[in-house]
């Protein structure tokens, strides 16, 4: 009878452990700084630096450009291989749709009119 309790608790023990382990935790892949340039706005190309981080699980985050003020994120789209962000700056609402290319780029698109490109900017 001991035996059998000592085998339930075990199992017991083993089903916890592989819950927790098996809980949803995305990866970081999207956290950091990234240099966007999206080219052909009717101002020319647009150079900007989009900032992510997690906070409570979820990205959250802003875009800088140089001579404006930050533009913080209303809302961040996260799959496993792209992101979306939403803001607003000088009036305008805008998101950019950016896929992963590989461990350093992304590509795709502001307000789907735009392409965008997207490199991490690695720390030294």
């Amino acid at each position: 009878m001991k035996n059998l309790k000592l085998i339930l608790a075990s199992l017991f023990f083993l089903a916890i452990t592989f819950t927790t382990m098996a809980q949803d935790t995305k990866s970081d892949y999207f956290v950091g700084d990234w240099k966007v340039v999206v080219k052909g706005t009717p101002s020319g190309d647009a150079e900007m630096v989009m900032h992510l981080e997690r906070l409570d699980g979820k990205l959250v985050g802003e875009m800088r450009a140089e001579g404006i003020e930050a533009s913080k994120f209303s809302q961040v789209s996260e799959k496993e291989t792209s992101v979306t962000v939403y803001y607003s700056t000088m009036g305008y609402d805008i998101n950019i749709s950016l896929d992963k290319v590989d461990e350093n780029n992304l590509k795709g698109s502001l307000i789907g009119m735009f392409d965008a490109t997207g490199e991490r900017i690695l720390e030294e």
